[in-house]
Formats: C-alpha cells, sequence, structure tokens
C-alpha cells in the first residue's frame, strides 16, 4: 500500500461513524437522508382546506397574514440549515417564494370560493408545475442519489459479511469503499477480541489469494496492509492489469509525442528549488505524484536507487536530472563506473561530469577517485562556514548553490577506484550539513556494492525497482524487513519503483517513474532540454575545489593560507585513498606445492594458500578481501580447502580463522630440498652419507640423540605434600 493510501486511511478513520455508513433510519438522519423539503401534502391539503374555510367565513385578509408569516419563517428556516447542511439544499429565496404562492392561493380562495374564476384550475396546474420542478431541483436530486448510495451502501456490507468469514476475516467490517484508478481500497476494522490487524497483515498473503479467488482475479492483485490505527486493516484490490496501462511522458519531453497534452503538467514548474520534492512518477492507483526529497529542514539525503538491469533506473535518474538542472539553487554532478551514454547527454548542464569504464580505463579512476576527494573538501570547507552564519545547515541560493551528486554504478567505483569506498562513507556520513545530496544508482543494495555499512545506515530513501531476488530487500532495508517484490505489483514491466523510508521501515508509496521521450529516441529528446538550458545560468560550483594531479597533491603551493590548507587537505584525503588499498598478502612462506582443487581459480587459489601458510592462519573476510571477492565466496573457497584436507578449522564461531594442516604446513615452511639436522645425522651414522671431519660431529650429534630424557611429572592434584 501507498503511504497516499494510508494517509487516505487514517483520514477516513478519524472522520465520524455516521460519515463511513450512510444510516437507513429514514429521513431526518445526518448520514445519508433526503433533504428537507416541501413535499406534496400541502398541495393536497390547500383546496380542501380552502374550501372549509371559504364556508366558514374566515376573512381572506388573516389568511394573508399567515401566508406573509409562513414565507418570512421558510426563508429564516431554510437560511439557517443551508448555512450548517453539508448537502445541497433549497435555497432560502425559493423556499420563501413557495410558501408565499401557496399562501396567495389560499388568501384568493377563501375570499372568493376555490371553484371561482378558475382557481381551481390554477391550482392543479401549479401541483403539477411544483411537482416537476421539484423532481428536477438539485437538492432532490442530491437527495434521491444519497438514498439509492445508502441502499447500494447497505447492500455491499452484506455481501462483505457473507464472504469475509471465507477468507479469515469474519471480525472484520467494512467501513470504506474507495474507488481507485484500478480497483477500489476496502477500509476494514476489527471487532473487540479479534486478531491484531498487524499479524493478519504481515501474513496476508493467503488471505490475499484467497479474496482473489472469489473475486475472480489473478495473483497479484489483492493486497493486504495495516494503518497507522490498530484494528485497521486496508485491502487493495486491482481490477485492471499494469501492463496494460502506457507509460507516462515527462511534462518537459519536447516535442510532445502525444495529441493529447500532459495531464502531470501541474507538477513541473519552470523553475524550482533544491527544497522542493523531486518528482520521478506517478502512483496508477489515485495518480497522485511520486517524489523524493533532496533537501530537508536538516540538510542534503541520501537517496538509494536499487534495481536489475533493465528496470528503469535510467529512467528514474533522467527525471532527477532534469529536476536538478531547473532548480537555480542546486548544481549537478556526474559519476559513472561503467558507461557514459545518459551522463554525456546532460553534461552541458553539469557541473562536473566523469564517466567510462573504471575496470579498464586508469585515466578515469583516477579523475573518479580526484572528483570524491574534492567533493569530501567541499563538505569540510563549508562545515566551517556554519559557525559565521549562524546556521546550522548551509543554506543554498543562486549564489551558492547546493550540489546534487548521482552516481551511477556505484559497484564499479567501489571495486576498481582504491579509496572509494572510504570516500563513500564519508559523504554520505558528513554531507547532510553542507547541502550535499548523494543519489546512488546501483543494481545490488549490498554493503560492498554501496561502499560500505556507514552508506547503508544513512540513506534517507530507497527506491527499489526490479530485482533478481525476492530476498534482495532485506539488502536494501539493512534489516530482516523485506519489501513487498515489485514484480508482483508490475508483472515485470520496467520503471516500476517503491519508496523504502528506512527511518519509518515502510514502503511510502509506489508507481511508474516518467519517460523522457519516445523510446529508443530518448537521448535526442533529453537534448532538446539541455539545448534550451544550457544557456539560462553558469553550471559550475564556485567553492568546488579544482581536481588536480595525484603527484601534485603532496606538493604545497605558494599563496595564501587556503590555498595550503586546500592542499594539506587534499594530501590527506590521498593518503587515505593510498591506505585504503588492498594489502599485499604477507611475504614470507611460498604456497605449498600442492594442487589447487579446480573449483577454485588457480590466482586466487595461490593467493589463499599463501595466506593459510601464515603462522595466525587467515580468515573468510581477510581472504575475501585478498583476492578480490566477496566474504561469501571467499568462504566457499576455504570450505573446499578444508574438505580437501589442505586447510583446517582452527576457530569455529562468527570469525572462523583457518589455517594449513600440520601435513601440508610441513611442505609450506620448508624449502626444496631441506633436510633436518636429525635426518642427517642419522644417515651419518648408517653410512649413507658424509666423511671427514663434519661426519664427526653429525655423529655426536646422533649420539646425544639417542640419550635417554627425563620428564617432570606433576603429582596427582589428590595427594598431599
Amino acid at each position: 500500500m501507498s503511504g497516499r493510501a494510508r494517509s487516505r486511511a487514517t483520514r477516513r478513520t478519524t472522520a465520524p461513524a455516521r460519515t463511513l455508513c450512510p444510516s437507513r433510519r429514514g429521513r431526518g438522519s445526518a448520514g445519508g437522508s433526503p433533504t428537507p423539503r416541501p413535499n406534496g401534502s400541502p398541495c393536497l391539503l390547500a383546496w380542501p382546506c380552502a374550501w372549509i374555510a371559504h364556508a366558514a367565513r374566515v376573512p381572506g385578509h388573516v389568511i394573508t397574514y399567515a401566508a406573509a408569516a409562513a414565507a418570512a419563517l421558510c426563508w429564516v428556516t431554510w437560511r439557517r440549515h443551508a448555512r450548517r447542511s453539508p448537502h445541497p439544499r433549497l435555497a432560502a429565496a425559493e423556499a420563501a417564494l413557495v410558501a408565499a404562492v401557496i399562501g396567495g392561493w389560499l388568501a384568493a380562495a377563501v375570499t372568493w370560493g376555490p371553484t371561482a374564476n378558475m382557481l381551481t384550475w390554477i391550482y392543479l396546474a401549479g401541483a403539477a408545475g411544483g411537482y416537476i420542478w421539484l423532481r428536477r431541483h438539485e437538492a432532490v436530486r442530491a437527495a434521491r442519489q444519497r438514498r439509492d448510495d445508502a441502499a447500494a451502501w447497505a447492500a455491499r456490507k452484506a455481501e462483505w459479511h457473507q464472504t469475509a468469514h471465507l477468507i479469515g476475516l469474519g471480525d472484520f467490517h467494512l467501513q470504506a469503499a474507495t474507488p481507485t484508478l484500478l480497483g477500489e481500497e476496502l477500509l476494514l476494522t476489527s471487532a473487540p477480541g479479534a486478531d491484531p490487524a498487524s499479524r493478519i497483515a504481515a501474513s496476508g498473503s493467503a488471505i490475499a489469494e484467497k479474496y482473489a479467488h472469489l473475486r475472480g482475479l489473478p495473483y497479484g492483485r489483492v493486497d493486504i496492509t495495516a494503518t497507522d490505527w490498530p484494528g485497521q486493516l486496508l485491502i487493495a484490490v486491482r481490477t485492471v492489469d499494469l501492463a496494460d496501462r502506457d507509460a507516462a511522458y515527462h511534462p518537459m519531453t519536447t516535442p510532445w509525442p502525444d495529441a493529447d497534452p500532459s495531464p502531470f503538467t501541474e507538477w513541473f514548474p519552470e523553475t524550482a528549488t533544491i527544497r522542493d520534492p523531486v518528482t520521478w512518477g506517478f502512483c496508477p492507483e489515485d495518480g497522485s505524484p511520486l517524489t523524493f526529497t533532496p533537501f530537508s529542514s536538516i540538510g542534503g539525503r541520501v537517496i538509494g536507487v536499487i534495481g536489475m538491469t533493465g528496470s528503469g533506473k535510467s529512467n528514474l535518474l533522467n527525471n532527477a536530472r532534469e529536476a536538478f538542472t531547473r532548480m537555480p539553487d542546486n548544481r549537478l554532478v556526474q559519476l559513472n563506473g561503467a558507461h557514459m551514454g545518459d551522463e554525456l547527454t546532460w553534461e552541458p548542464l553539469s557541473a562536473l561530469t566523469i564517466c567510462g569504464p573504471v575496470a579498464t580505463d586508469e585515466k578515469v579512476r583516477d579523475k573518479i577517485g580526484q572528483a570524491l576527494s574534492a567533493l569530501c573538501l567541499l563538505v569540510t570547507q563549508r562545515s566551517a562556514t556554519l559557525a559565521d552564519t549562524g546556521h546550522s545547515t548551509y543554506q543554498p541560493t543562486p549564489e551558492n548553490p547546493a550540489v546534487s551528486v548521482v552516481i551511477d554504478e556505484v559497484d564499479e567505483i567501489v571495486k576498481h577506484v582504491p579509496g572509494a569506498g572510504q570516500a563513500l562513507e564519508f559523504l554520505a556520513s558528513k554531507q547532510r550539513k553542507s547541502a550535499v545530496c548523494l543519489l546512488l544508482a546501483t543494481q545490488r543494495a549490498t554493503i560492498a556494492a554501496l561502499g560500505g555499512g556507514m552508506v547503508r545506515a544513512n540513506m534517507s530513501e530507497v527506491l527499489v525497482g526490479k530485482v533478481t531476488r525476492a530476498s534482495e530487500s532485506r539488502h536494501a532495508t539493512g534489516a530482516e524487513t523485506e519489501i513487498p517484490d515489485i514484480r508482483e505489483y508490475a508483472k515485470g514491466e520496467p520503471g516500476y519503483f517503491q519508496d523504502f523510508d528506512p527511518h519509518s521501515g515502510t514502503v511510502t508509496g509506489r508507481g511508474r517513474a516518467f519517460l523522457l521521450g519516445r523510446p529508443p529516441e530518448e537521448l535526442a529528446y533529453m537534448k532538446r532540454i539541455v539545448a534550451g538550458r544550457r544557456h539560462l545560468r553558469d553550471w559550475s560550483i564556485p567553492d568546488l575545489p579544482p581536481l588536480t594531479p595525484a603527484d601534485a597533491q603532496d606538493t604545497p603551493q605558494a599563496g595564501d593560507g587556503v590555498s595550503q590548507e586546500i592542499t594539506g587537505m587534499r594530501a590527506r584525503l590521498a593518503r587515505i585513498a593510498q591506505a585504503a588499498k588492498p594489502a599485499p598478502p604477507p611475504a614470507g612462506p611460498q604456497p605449498p606445492a600442492v594442487p589447487v582443487p579446480l573449483a577454485i581459480p588457480q590466482a586466487e587459489g595461490q593467493i589463499l594458500l599463501r595466506l593459510l601458510a601464515s603462522p595466525e592462519g587467515t580468515t573468510a573476510a581477510a581472504a575475501g578481501q585478498a583476492i578480490g571477492k566477496s566474504k561469501w565466496t571467499a568462504y566457499d573457497y576455504l570450505t573446499v580447502l578444508k574438505d580437501q584436507g589442505v586447510a583446517e578449522l582452527t576457530k569455529a564461531g562468527r570469525s572462523s580463522r583457518y589455517r594449513l594442516t600440520s601435513e601440508t604446513h610441513e611442505r609450506a615452511v620448508r624449502p626444496a630440498g631441506y633436510v633436518t639436522l636429525a635426518a642427517l645425522a642419522e644417515a651419518v651414522h648408517a653410512g649413507r652419507a658424509g666423511g671427514g671431519e663434519a661426519a664427526e660431529v653429525l655423529e655426536k650429534v646422533w649420539e646425544i640423540g639417542q640419550r635417554p630424557r627425563l620428564t617432570l611429572v606433576p603429582p596427582p592434584e589428590g595427594d598431599s605434600q
């Protein structure tokens, strides 16, 4: 359930119960009864009353005075009710006019008789005309509609109670049914003593399957979630397949590819600010916007975008770039560790763009490392100005803008750029007060792919799309909480994401990202947007430290103290990056002369054998860092070596440690052709080797080795001294 649906349910439950269930007690109730109005009784009684009053010779002026009083009373009464009634009613002037017409006819009929001067025909024509007029009046139509709705709602509640016990929700009562663009949402409340709603929502897949079976819907069309109030459930039913709905184009797409104008134009003003939420898509249920917040009242935020290849991450990132470039108080920085198509398209509107294959291009690796160092230094410099301004958070302006850093393929950068993980952890934990926003995109939400546990721990929002496994959502949450699989919702269609809030542990929204052009020409559409904006402003960052070659970072520059401070800070960051490089395997013993199992690559196997040959052995985490693999891959390799008898487990538990077995260790620590002194002495004594002065020495060694040795045995513990 989206956060907007949850808020709608919350608003509904705060209202009185009678507004949720229209009353069937008849007229006069506040829930859904028809509006009080002039009915047929005055018309039916007017003629006989006039005949009786005329026969009794009642003066006509008395009836005239009574008609005037009745008209005034109707005006006052209907005016008071119109102010308090939430429903359409007769206007006060209309009610007074009806009373005046009826009173005038009665005064004439009492004076001259109801049959004189065609008064009877006037009476019949007026009654028929008044009936037709009332039938067509807005207030009467609304009252009849409320009456029909009340009857339909009573039938719907009866239908629910006929099927609720079949799906295990017999103790839950239907309180509201809200239509959506895809189906409807049912709000349920439990009776006292029923099972907790949170428990049912946590294991609601079976109930959802039963309800979908009763409604004749396929899998994935029914969701059962809890609301913010105890004892309440919200059942979202989608009768329309999302695969049948076309993707929506971004309103800034030029030229517009559809014949009809975009219904989302009002969400995208020509200019925005970094303090505004960034709209990246729409919710199919109610058509509401889906947003993420790059800058809050307490500073910049870290946003994660997780999704496998083909999930639509590029569309979402392009929506973010379009929004960032509409903000005069924001600048865009782009980093990509694998490819460069979208980044080069937005490069004219970017303060810094570095992209390319970091795995094979050393220059790109160096530039991305320098860019991360410069951003770290920018965060440090801006934090120094907070004491002067008196603000706890850096306040961005067009002259001193915020910085939005969009990093795609973060896992490639972390894997191949030395020190990138430490730099990302520094940015994720320190960028908030410096008005720096991070938008990190990768295919997996693991710690190794994001740059470290500090990065994931400081994420403010995570947009999770289509992933390989449903359990992948646990990596995004950083706990045992699982996000519902978006594939069941979207049926595998690309571009669908759900917004997960790590602070509350809930999904606050889900929907589809906008397209910035008609496929496969999205880049051409985006180039038109870039061409229209590139001359609007200076796209550089005023206080961003310049990127310098790595060999010049340690050289102090002549000049003012600020330049020297920048240079020193950059040198410290360079040393941090150098220290973050994986430590080489310890020098010393060579790998033992044993074959590496076929299940382990030869290069990684030789490194593992070298680590196992050390006196302290190795752990799976250290082995994974040495071979450039994950901890679990190294654990699998060590298990294979253990099964082959090459390694043994010396310490079990959370930090398991492995080392070579005793036999393998003998071969590992001895160089080729090595013979112990005892073995050589025995060979000389047997006459198989040696001669001369060395033979006499070795003979004495053999004799000493054959002497008996005394062993000190401690006394038993129970013996007395």
